[in-house]
């Protein structure tokens, strides 16, 4: 069985384990709602391990749950006096059920006592999300003048745990922490990497890919924050990032599995850069020989918003039920299913059209015609102007102006970000980013939309998307601008138009792509692309 299985998966034929009667009694929603997901076999042994070396005599977890960690290190000798927290009575009679003597504590860690020391702590925070946290104001104000970081308001309740965390761990203490890996791609995630960074408490960090293991409700790439707090603060970070495929379930494995990737990343690089993804994922990262910022070619914009997608964007149908003119609106695309391939064209465009799709927008200019007079009192009616976007505007049923962009890029995706050119020249809404390009021929732009969806530009674009606990990626106008490609206008021009002839020729489908079709999209742009590391000069690459 995969290590790497749930302790809930593992344990499926034992109808009486405190999982199994935990899942029996509560519904998937109220577990989420709370943000309770059971920890991993392999990843509570690895958490152990590290805590363990410590030698420590007093263990907390401060979201306790079921018992699965504290339970881990009674099983293994480890500790003498256990503490636990948990907001679920339910859970915690559990708890009790399963463990030694130990303290367990019927309420909310955060608002518990900050001066409490300890030696060890090892948690499985609770993930939930900044719309469904209910925080009290002082704890949020006190977590931020205790770390000495401004806080997001966008912030998972799992960051305040963090902070508190480190906050009660002894000197010389260890602490191993499993939240979702999203932190270190995010905005919010920005002022708890510089906590742990600035303070020195951040030893190693352990971060398991997606495809292959997952929490069982979850499905959450993990990465286990490694903590020691040390007077001396550490010059490196030790990471591991475990592929899919991979499956240890031990320090030791960590170091042992040849399919690990194990790097030393010196603390100065990590605070310079805000996304870690890409140093964690490769030991080396590829980059096309005279290789430039995507930004030196190209603009972008979003998409446009329109605050509400179902009165401003309609059907044929729709429009022609209002008495509508189809030929006053703008053709638009609203949604990424609508976009099979990666070169939209007018015939694409005709076919979801006449399939019914959404893709007509109001924007009414001039002098109205009496239907759209009639359309617009109607929204007024609906509150339409009301809305965040509409109310914004001058003139609220004004859509945004954006020229229709000649490459669009996925603002979400899984597993490789999609680049399509825009040959209908129509506009779109926010499912994709416009991407502008300057001072390049027509030609060109096909071939810079061939190269981007390449295997070894997915490579490079992955270390620009942000990434989620659902395993789903984001890309933001401005991350497009960072991507590094080859100077598509110092390319040989036999090598451009054989790019734009492979993008004209071969449809792709978004979800199942043409393997033959990628491999010779691969075999065009191979030899602009080395297997080699960055340069120290270009970025700081660590020895």
């Amino acid at each position: 069985m995969n290590p790497f299985a749930s302790l809930v998966e593992q344990d499926a034929h034992l109808p009486r384990s405190p999982e199994m009667r935990f899942i029996q009694s509560t519904s998937l929603k109220q577990r989420k709602g709370r943000g309770q997901f059971f920890t991993p076999t392999a990843y509570a042994h690895i958490m152990v391990d590290w805590i363990a070396a410590g030698s420590p005599r007093s263990i907390l977890d401060p979201a306790t749950g079921t018992g699965v960690l504290i339970d881990a290190c009674q099983r293994r000798n480890i500790g003498r006096n256990f503490t636990g927290y948990d907001v679920d009575g339910a859970a915690l009679e559990l708890a009790e059920s399963r463990l030694a003597a130990t303290d367990l504590r019927h309420r909310n860690f955060l608002s518990g006592d900050w001066d409490e020391r300890f030696d060890a702590i090892i948690a499985n925070p609770p993930y939930i999300i900044h719309r469904d946290l209910n925080l009290d104001r002082d704890v949020v104000d006190y977590v931020a003048r205790r770390s000495g970081q401004r806080l997001s308001g966008r912030s998972n309740l799992y960051v305040y745990f963090v902070i508190k965390i480190c906050e009660q761990l002894a000197q010389g203490g260890r602490a191993a922490i499993i939240i979702p890996a999203e932190w270190m791609a995010t905005n919010y995630g920005q002022p708890l990497k510089a906590y742990l960074l600035d303070k020195g408490l951040l030893q190693g960090l352990v971060t398991v890919d997606l495809a292959g293991h997952a929490f069982a409700d979850n499905m959450a790439t993990a990465s286990i924050l490694l903590i020691e707090k040390v007077t001396k603060s550490p010059q490196v970070v030790q990471s591991y990032y475990v592929p899919d495929g991979a499956s240890p379930a031990s320090l030791a494995a960590l170091e042992q599995d040849a399919a690990v990737v194990r790097r030393r990343l010196p603390v100065d690089l990590l605070q310079s850069q805000k996304k870690w993804d890409i140093w964690l994922r490769q030991s080396s990262a590829p980059r096309a020989k005279g290789s430039i910022r995507l930004g030196e070619l190209v603009t972008t914009k979003r998409g446009i918003a329109t605050g509400a997608n179902r009165f401003f964007l309609l059907s044929q149908q729709q429009a022609d039920h209002h008495g509508l003119d189809t030929a006053r609106m703008d053709r638009c695309v609203g949604k990424t299913a609508h976009v099979g391939g990666i070169n939209f064209t007018n015939a694409d465009f005709e076919r979801g059209a006449a399939a019914g799709e959404a893709c007509f927008l109001f924007n009414p200019t001039g002098d109205l015609t009496p239907a759209e007079r009639a359309y617009i009192a109607r929204g007024a009616a609906l509150d339409i102007p009301l809305k965040h976007g509409p109310r914004t505007k001058a003139v609220w049923y004004a859509a945004e102006a954006r020229e229709p962009a000649p490459i669009w890029a996925s603002t979400f995706g899984r597993g490789r970000m999609r680049f399509i050119h825009n040959a209908a020249r129509v506009k779109t809404l926010t499912c994709f980013h416009g991407v502008y390009p300057e001072n390049l021929d027509a030609i060109q732009v096909e071939a810079l939309t061939a190269l981007l969806n390449s295997n070894a530009m997915q490579d490079a674009i992955a270390a620009h998307v942000r990434r989620f606990t659902s395993g789903l990626m984001k890309l933001e106008p401005r991350d497009i601008l960072d991507i590094y490609v080859p100077d598509i206008r110092l390319l040989p021009q036999k090598l451009v138009a054989e790019l734009a002839a492979w993008l004209n020729a071969i449809p792709l489908d978004g979800e199942q792509r043409d393997a033959a079709a990628l491999d010779q999209l691969t075999h065009l742009v191979s030899e602009f692309f080395e297997d080699r590391p960055y340069s120290p000069q270009e970025t700081n690459t660590p020895p």
